[in-house]
């Protein structure tokens, strides 16, 4: 290095004399001596003082730009992060300091110089993703400055792993932070992505639990990570199939262990003007997590979460009140308040019906779009407008109530009256069909008067002198109370013995009394619900019956009852709706 600064110097010196010899400031040999006083004189007195001095201050203000030993220009370098530290090392002038400049901007400073020309960025100069400038500058005590030396580095960093930690493979649910868990040692599923076929490294709490090939399209997937109450840490990254390693990419997870299920809160409600208000308790649980309103219409469905309609979600747990402003005036619907923790576990409120539900319908005869003709093989129709007056949406049960026959024929009989009786809808749905109708029938349930049937047998002793009559009258009446609105019908059965002696004509009578109830219902054996009926919906039924076989005059009597249900087929029996008697008279065959 010495060297190479003597040569400058000597050159720098050829090139001054030259210059000044040819400015004439450098007298020629035939003049060294004359004058030489003179010239001495004005050497030594001038303003710009010795020749000496001056190429002394030239030689001083240049400075040799610091040589680098430690990097190349264009040299790649892969690091671990978007950002890395390298450590340059080199040699210039003794007694100087160095500049770091890292793409036009200062970086380091006061770099020291041996006392053998060495240096080195202890501290280390921070680069970045891609290519990077580096300029170093040598600076004497002075403040003169070298030229920059100046090469470039390429920070390349390997692809990281992408991925994500989930509370199992089917819902994804990812978690994020806090793991609330309901068990002490959760697992985890953990699914991502890198290059294909690259080898992929799991670490969860210092232990390795995978290793795992990418696949063609560089997805990796493990199920089963255990992790421990409070704080896990996992790691994971990769190698290539060429060798370059990514950085590890950390996911902190606290598990919070919640075994317990949130407390419900009571529900309550009120309807107001064109809403309905909504009030509850607030949860006490320490993990709440948020409160889902669930609302439904219909009556047979209980409002669960998620199944139904969440019309509100709330995540301040001092949330205690709502306004269902989006209702059909009038309207039942059926509220429950479902608590969330952060675990997942759930817990319903009771149900709510805003308005009290109303089961009532109207049932009112109307003129028969058909005509009515008896004849053989006839029909006879008699119509009804039923509407649904109620505020919720009802299934109308059919039943017969009363068949009678006059005469009332001899079931065994094959030829006999004979009648068809049908309950249906003009658009062709049948909701009862009776093709043989041969013997009456009463259904008992109903007659609140009561009904009598009366059976009478007679029998005489082998020898003929002791005759036993035996009457039994059985009564029904169904009591107007109810239990889970289905009637009471008590049955009394009594039975009266006589025995006569027919040789002296002497009897001997005795009676018992038992009586016996039972809850009742109406007979609906071959009858369809009329389902759906919506509030202020309108069908109409019709009644069809046929004369099949009955003489001109026999006649049939049919009464039917049309009751609201609920959801487990019980009757309002309150609401019952009748047809009354439909009395069809026979007309002759011929």
């Amino acid at each position: 290095m010495i060297k190479k600064i003597k040569t400058i110097l000597v050159l720098l010196f050829c090139i001054i004399i030259a210059v000044l010899y040819t400015a004439g400031c450098i007298p020629d040999s035939g003049n060294l001596t004359q004058g030489n006083s003179e010239s001495q004189a004005e050497n030594d007195n001038g303003s710009g003082g010795s020749l000496d001095s001056r190429l002394t201050e030239l030689i001083n203000k240049i400075v040799s730009p610091p040589v680098v030993l430690s990097h190349q220009s264009g040299e790649v370098i892969y690091g671990s992060g978007d950002r890395d530290l390298i450590f340059i090392k080199g040699y210039t002038d003794k007694g100087n300091t160095i500049e770091v400049y890292v793409n036009g901007t200062l970086q380091q400073s006061d770099i020291i110089v041996d006392s053998d020309g060495n240096f080195e960025t202890l501290n280390g100069v921070e680069i970045v993703e891609g290519e990077n400038t580096i300029e170093l500058v040598s600076v004497r005590p002075s403040g003169s400055k070298s030229s920059p030396t100046e090469f470039n580095l390429f920070l390349i960093v390997p692809q990281r792993v992408e991925y994500g930690i989930f509370e199992d493979s089917v819902n994804l649910k990812e978690i994020e932070g806090i793991y609330y868990s309901t068990e002490i040692n959760p697992t985890v599923y953990i699914h991502g992505s890198h290059l294909p076929s690259s080898k992929v490294f799991i670490l969860a709490n210092d232990k390795i639990v995978g290793e795992i090939v990418t696949n063609e399209a560089g997805t990796f997937e493990l199920d089963g990570v255990m992790l421990k109450p409070g704080d896990n840490e996992i790691a994971v990254w990769a190698i290539t199939g060429d060798g370059f390693t990514s950085i590890p990419v950390f996911t902190n997870i606290i598990v919070s262990t919640d075994l317990g299920v949130p407390f419900p809160s009571d529900l309550a409600g009120y309807n107001q003007g064109s809403a309905n208000y909504l009030n509850w308790g607030v949860s006490i649980d320490t993990d709440f997590d948020s409160y889902k309103l669930v609302r439904v219409e219909d009556p047979c469905i209980n409002p669960e979460y998620p199944e139904n309609d969440v019309i509100a979600t709330f995540n301040n747990i001092s949330v205690n009140s709502y306004i269902d402003s989006d209702i059909v005036s009038g309207r039942s619907y059926y509220y429950t308040l479902w608590t969330l923790d952060k675990a997942g576990r759930i817990v319903s409120s009771n149900v709510v019906a805003i308005p009290k539900p109303v089961y009532s319908i109207t049932f009112t005869k109307v003129p028969s779009s058909i005509s009515n003709t008896i004849a053989r093989r006839e029909w006879f129709y008699q119509a009804y407008e039923m509407t649904n007056m109620g505020n919720v949406t009802i299934d109308v049960q059919p039943m017969m109530l009363w068949l009678k026959l006059e005469p009332n024929p001899d079931e065994e009989m094959e030829i006999s009256p004979l009648w068809e009786v049908h309950i249906w809808e003009p658009n062709g749905q049948y909701y009862y069909s009776n093709e043989e109708i041969y013997s009456t029938y009463i259904a008992d349930w109903a007659r609140f008067d009561g009904t009598t049937e009366t059976e009478e047998t007679t029998t005489l002793s082998a020898n003929g002198l002791i005759k036993t009559v035996t009457l039994t009258e059985t009564i029904k009446k169904t009591e107007k109370g109810d239990v889970n609105l289905k009637r009471i019908m008590a049955t009394t059965t009594n039975t009266t013995i006589t025995v006569t002696d027919l040789t002296t004509g002497i009897s001997t009578v005795t009676t018992t009394t038992d009586t016996d109830t039972e809850i009742v219902e109406p007979e609906i054996e071959g009858f369809t619900a009329i389902e759906g009926l919506e509030p202020g919906e309108k069908i109409i039924i019709e009644v069809k019956i046929q004369n099949i076989a009955a003489e001109n005059g026999e006649k049939i009597i049919a009464h039917f009852h049309f009751a609201p249900v609920d959801c487990d087929g019980r009757y309002y029996i309150d609401e019952i709706k009748s047809t009354l008697d439909i009395i069809v008279i026979g007309k002759s065959r011929n």
